[in-house]
C-alpha cells in the first residue's frame, strides 16, 4: 500500500458500515443541537463525500459516537466502536502534535 502523500488527517471511516455509523451519529447529534448550531454540517458533508475531517470534525464525530453508541442498533455497535477507537487515536495524535 502506498503511504499517503499529504500531511492532512486521514478519512475517518474505512468501510461503508463505519461511514453509515458516522453519518447516523452526526445526524443524531445535529438533531439534539440547537437550531443555531451548524457545526455538524461540515463533518456530515465530509463523511458523505468520503473526505477527511479537520480537528474540529474529528472531535465532533468522537463526541457524537460516544452519545450514539449507548442506544445504537446492534448492527452499528461493532463498526461504531472501531471508529470510536480510531477517532480517539486521531485526537490523541493531534493533541501530541499541538
Amino acid at each position: 500500500m502506498t503511504p499517503p502523500t499529504t500531511d492532512g488527517p486521514p478519512a475517518p471511516t474505512t468501510s461503508r458500515e463505519e461511514a453509515w455509523v458516522a453519518h447516523a451519529a452526526l445526524l443524531n447529534a445535529a438533531r439534539s443541537a440547537t437550531d443555531e448550531d451548524l457545526s455538524y454540517r461540515r463533518p456530515i458533508e465530509s463523511i458523505e463525500r468520503g473526505a477527511a475531517l479537520d480537528d474540529e470534525g474529528v472531535a465532533l464525530l468522537r463526541d457524537a459516537l460516544v452519545d450514539y453508541l449507548g442506544d445504537a442498533p446492534v448492527r452499528d455497535r461493532a463498526p461504531g466502536r472501531a471508529l470510536l477507537r480510531r477517532t480517539d487515536d486521531a485526537a490523541g495524535q493531534r493533541s501530541r502534535r499541538a
